[in-house]
This record gives structure tokens, C-alpha cells and sequence, in this order.
């Protein structure tokens, strides 16, 4: 739309590339992630503490690994 799709793509693929990361190293997904330096590392700030399985994130792999596959 805005022509910016494949940087979205970008982002969305090392998003997705990160949390499978983490989750086979700690064998857990968590709602936020540092994704800046493609280190796979717990995200930081907000109103409460670091949730394990947040709904909002797990939703947003399921439809990610649904438009891009398996990373």
C-alpha cells in the first residue's frame, strides 16, 4: 500500500526468526522480544513484568508462520 512491503516482510521474517530462537533455546515464549541485533533476548519495559505465553504474541507467530512458513 505504502510501498514499504518488503521491509514489512523483512521485519516480520527476522521477528519470527527471533522468537523461534529463543523458544528453542529456553523452551518458552514470552510477549516481548529484543529483536535490534538478531540476539535472541527478552524485551524490556511496560507496566508490569515480562509475561511467559502472552496471548497477543502467540497469536501473532500462528499467522506469521501461516503467511511465511516454518523459519
Amino acid at each position: 500500500m505504502y510501498g514499504d512491503d518488503l521491509l514489512g516482510d523483512e521485519i516480520a521474517r527476522s521477528w519470527l526468526k527471533t522468537v523461534n530462537q529463543f523458544y528453542l533455546e529456553q523452551h518458552k515464549m514470552i510477549e516481548k522480544y529484543h529483536i535490534a541485533d538478531g540476539v535472541p533476548r527478552e524485551g524490556g519495559g511496560g507496566e508490569y513484568p515480562l509475561q511467559d505465553g502472552f496471548g497477543w504474541t502467540n497469536g501473532v507467530v500462528r499467522r506469521l508462520i501461516g503467511l511465511y512458513g516454518e523459519p
